[in-house]
Order: structure tokens, then sequence, then C-alpha cells
């Protein structure tokens, strides 16, 4: 059984990443929240509706093509049933971004009908792009874009400054660094947000974050198991990795499985949906 309370989790530069933000979301007539459609609960930290408040608000599920469908279709309801917009598509989709660019150029802010008043020309509508570290806010920009403006890269925290990037005629966003809250007291938060890679894996320990995930695809998934590994799936994590290491014949000195190897493995080939359509978040 996985034992999440070995999480410790304070990264210092957290808090002043969310000082820069709050800051910037003054400058902006709207807030664009991409979460990653897996977790879209656990990747929408609910502290940021403090610092978004009275703005414009689109939710955006990337990575919609590696989630249960089953699942974000309910999840997606509960989030218009609070009169939320909300949209999932594939960030590098040119469609998708053309019908993206088309509804944030008609959104009609504030500022926009204070300007229609008094029979102004319509200033250059400005958002801010929030969300957690790797959910794809950098694609989604470059993809709005066409072009590659914002840096990209496949690892937590690389997006460090914010910047002012125009993406039409009307819209100008800024592209600012992935966030999380500096202490997350619910630890199946933070480990859900680890293995969907918003956190660096190094800082966090092995074993309880992929028990905690071979629970979740055990019990939701058994099939995807069978289909991709091979194996008669056990209740218990640690019997789970033992028969895929025998199975992918991972094995150690005296043919001990390695299940070491066998749980990165499993942790790799769930992110990069090789072992089915999978959600974290019910």
């Amino acid at each position: 059984m996985h034992n999440l309370n070995e999480i410790n989790w304070f990264p210092g530069h957290m808090k002043k990443a969310l000082d820069q933000v709050s800051q910037k979301i003054k400058e902006c007539d709207g807030v664009i929240e991409i979460g990653d459609a897996r977790a879209p609960f656990s990747s929408f930290p609910e502290y940021l509706d403090k610092i978004t408040e009275n703005k414009e608000k689109v939710f955006i599920f990337s990575k919609a093509d590696l989630a249960d469908p089953v699942l974000l279709s309910k999840q997606k309801d509960i989030y218009k049933s609070k009169g939320i917009e909300c949209f999932s598509f594939d960030l590098r989709d040119p469609n998708s971004a053309k019908e993206m660019l088309r509804y944030l150029s008609n959104i009609q802010t504030t500022k926009d009908r204070k300007y229609i008043r008094l029979g102004f020309p319509l200033p250059v509508k400005r958002f801010i792009v929030l969300g957690i570290p790797n959910v794809g806010k950098s694609t989604f920009i470059n993809s709005l874009s066409c072009k590659k403006k914002a840096a990209v890269e496949n690892k937590p925290g690389k997006t460090r400054t914010e910047t002012l990037i125009k993406v039409s005629q009307k819209v100008e966003i800024f592209d600012a660094p992935g966030i999380l809250e500096p202490n997350y007291e619910n630890k199946t938060v933070i480990a859900k947000l680890a293995l969907l890679g918003s956190v660096k894996m190094e800082v966090l320990p092995l074993i309880p974050l992929t028990d905690y995930l071979m629970e979740i695809i055990s019990s939701r998934y058994s099939k995807n198991l069978v289909d991709r590994y091979g194996i008669e799936v056990s209740s218990s994590p640690e019997e789970n990795y033992s028969r895929i290491a025998t199975n992918r014949k991972f094995l150690l000195s005296g043919s001990l499985p390695d299940t070491d190897r066998a749980r990165n493995v499993v942790l790799k080939e769930f992110r990069a949906g090789q072992i089915g359509k999978i959600s974290l978040d019910e």
C-alpha cells in the first residue's frame, strides 16, 4: 500500500512566481487556465480563483487524447454547470487553434463594453496563460501564434519569466511560468501532479508514487494492464510490478524481478498514453 505521507513538498521559488503572476494579472483582461485532462480538478489549483477574480476566464483541458473520455465528459459538465467556458482539444491542431483564437477575439471584456458605449475602436485584448508546469502552455501559445515564440521543453519549470506575445491583431498573451501551490496539504493532489510530470521526480519517492498509480490503474483500468503487460492483475502493486518485470525480462542477478525498472517503465508508458486512456481524477 502506498504511503503518500512520505511526500514533502514546499518549493520556495513558487511563492515568488505567484507574486509575479498576481501583479501581471492586473494588466490583463482575461485569464486562460490550462489543466491536464487526466486530472482536471487536481491541475486547476483552487487558489488561482483568488487572484483571477473579476477577469474573463477560459479553461482548457490539455492532453485530452490521453484521458478517459467518459470521465472527461462528466468533468467538463461539472465546470459548465458553474458557468465556466471550457474546451478540450489537441493543442497542436491548427484548426483547434483557429477556433480558440476566434473565441478569444470575440470575448467582450468590461473594457470592451466601455469602449463600445463611448464609440471608440476596441482595444487589443490581453490574456495571461496560467497552469501547472509541463501542462502545455507554451505549446498552446505557439499554436495560436503559428510560430515558435514560447519556450517548449518536456520538463517542469522551463518557463521562468512572463513574456508578452502578440498572437493576432486583436489578442496578446502573457506566457507565465508554471505555478504550483507552495504547499499541498492533500498529498494525493501533489502525487497526481508528480505522476503527470508537473513535479520533478528527483525530489519525490518513487515507490509510494508508483504504488498509487498502480492502485488507480488496477482498480479502474485492469483490462489495460492485461492488454499491455499480459499479467494477471493482483490487488498488490508490488506483485503487479514484479509480474511486469518478469514478463518484460527486467531481471536482477539471481533472476530476481527488477521492480524499480518496472515502476519507471509503467510511469513512462502511462505518461505517453501507451497503457490506454487513463484519468487520475474521478
